[in-house]
């Protein structure tokens, strides 16, 4: 009988080791199986329509009563990702996971409080909301612009929005210069000199789903003056009178000049004999036909109609 009770006792012993060492052995690091997404974040589907998974060696959290532990997933806003399920929205939940060494964070997609996850199932759609074009700002205002010969520097009072459109245009409403900016001023290149032109900007607001823009604001500005000196070239149009011949008399600042010509419709060239700098004044009259004009200019060629009236400018400014 003692025989029996000492292999008793040594078999309870031996049990009692052996379960000190499970205790002691550190949690089983298991292959978990996780949804593939895209750069998007979206679930990565297979021809079959079914997630396709990966496998990860990861260890599984688990509560004080040895389940699971699960989180809801989120989107890039961190709101949750949903899922149709018997007709319901659900939130998509996941399987939190540790990593081997217990210093990094994993996650496993998963539908259930189950360890691990070893059959695909059919993606399930996500629902999010539709991206609605952009309310539009309000306009820029206190629009300002400083000439120089061939640019003018813009700026003006900013408001809340994605950038700025600017637009000139010149005497003749032609477009010369069109860009956008998320800067509060800009400067417009490459305009003639001594030359008025109409700036415009507005404010706008863009994303996904489209651009929404304020009102445009304006201003005219005059470019100023070319300070090189040089000769003037004046195409003239002269009117149609049976080729009758004229006498016609121009005036470039302080020097008078006359030609004779015929009224036959043509377009006569006069060119400078000396130079001259800066805006100047032109004018040209015919003596027995009564046309004359008037105009300024700092161009190198000025084109000019006598041909009518006597007032059409084709290049220039009134007087």
């Amino acid at each position: 009988m003692k025989k029996y009770r000492s292999i008793i006792a040594i078999l309870a012993a031996v049990v009692m080791v052996c379960s000190l060492i499970a205790c002691t052995q550190k949690p089983h690091t298991e292959s978990v199986t996780q949804a593939v997404t895209d750069e998007n974040g979206e679930v990565v589907t297979g021809e079959n329509g079914e997630i396709v998974t990966e496998e990860i060696e990861a260890q599984v959290v688990t509560d004080e009563n040895g389940e699971p532990v699960t989180e809801v997933v989120t989107d890039g806003e961190g709101k949750p990702v949903t899922t149709v399920k018997d007709g319901k929205y659900q939130n998509v939940t996941q399987v939190v996971t540790a990593s081997k060494s217990g210093s990094a964070t994993t996650k496993a997609s998963a539908n259930s409080k189950k360890k691990t996850t070893t059959t695909t199932k059919k993606a399930a759609k996500t629902t999010k909301a539709p991206v609605k074009k952009p309310t539009a700002p309000s306009a820029p205002s206190d629009l300002k612009g400083t000439a120089g010969e061939n640019s003018v520097s813009l700026s003006w009072k900013g408001v809340k929005c994605s950038g700025y459109e600017v637009k000139a245009v010149d005497e003749n409403s032609k477009t010369v210069s069109s860009f956008k900016t998320k800067e509060i001023s800009a400067v417009v290149k490459n305009l003639a000199s001594y030359t008025k032109y109409t700036f415009s900007v507005r404010a706008y607001n863009t994303n996904s789903a489209g651009t929404s823009v304020s009102k445009w604001v304006s201003k005219s500005v005059t470019t100023k003056e070319s300070d090189k000196s040089h000769n003037i070239t004046l195409n003239i149009k002269l009117p149609i009178d049976s080729n009758k011949e004229d006498i016609l008399t121009i005036k470039i600042g302080d020097d008078k000049y006359t030609e004779k010509v015929n009224l036959n419709g043509s377009t006569y060239t006069f060119k400078s004999p000396k130079k001259y700098k800066g805006v100047v004044k032109i004018t040209a009259s015919l003596k027995s036909a009564g046309s004359s004009f008037s105009g300024k200019t700092d161009k190198e060629t000025y084109s000019i109609d006598i041909s009518g009236t006597g007032i059409d400018i084709v290049d220039g400014e009134d007087d």
